[in-house]
């Protein structure tokens, strides 16, 4: 199911009058996390663990990061683990007032180290290693405070508020969605000349396409 995800989020990304991808959730929770029941490293090297164990989970964050239009996380309930990974990794994180969070893999001695690459750009370090080391549960409104999600909606019209907000957005020309995502995602790291080079000449593409 999570490979089929990253392969989702990739073939819609790919259609052209398509110009977001809204992620939702049926059931009483957004995501419980991963089920790992079943699996065994028996007799398999490190290289066919990273590829056949680990690989369909990062699969899933290089898909949310490499496509090229707005990823919406719209949380209904709570995101526990493999869950809240994916919500922080997503271009926006729209949460129910309801909802929870937490990274407990501590509690079963796993080192959550992909759930933290989907998450690490977007978490400040102290609250991040908090996060990882205490496996804490927190409510919306920290997730908010710390940056994990961008907007809380009343849990009594949450559906209704996504739907507003996702019609709004992706009434928006593709291009311009596109260069939000791509600046966003490229300016991390650069000096403050760069970033602004970059702004302009991403602006001018853009402009000269329409």
């Amino acid at each position: 199911m999570i490979a089929g995800l990253a392969g989702a989020i990739r073939q819609l990304g790919e259609r052209s009058e398509i110009h977001l991808i809204a992620i939702c959730s049926r059931g009483e929770i957004f995501c419980g996390g991963r089920d790992g029941r079943g699996e065994s490293a028996a007799g398999l090297t490190p290289y066919q663990v990273r590829n056949q164990m680990m690989g369909p989970v990062l699969s899933v964050y290089e898909a949310l990061m490499e496509v090229p239009i707005p990823v919406v996380a719209c949380v209904h309930a709570d995101a526990i683990g493999f869950g809240a990974a994916l919500v922080g990794g997503c271009d926006i994180a729209l949460a129910s007032a309801a909802a929870e969070f937490a990274f407990p893999e501590i509690a079963h001695n796993i080192a959550p180290t992909m759930a933290m690459s989907a998450v690490i750009r977007k978490l400040p370090p102290a609250v991040l290693s908090y996060l990882i080391y205490s496996g804490e549960r927190i409510g919306a409104a920290e997730a908010l405070q710390y940056g994990l999600i961008g907007k809380i909606y009343p849990a009594e019209n949450f559906a209704a508020s996504c739907g507003a907000f996702l019609t709004q957005l992706a009434a928006r020309p593709r291009p311009v969605l596109e260069t939000i995502k791509k600046y966003q995602n490229g300016a991390v790291g650069l000096s403050a000349a760069q970033s602004y080079d970059y702004a302009g000449a991403l602006l001018a593409l853009v402009r000269q396409a329409k």
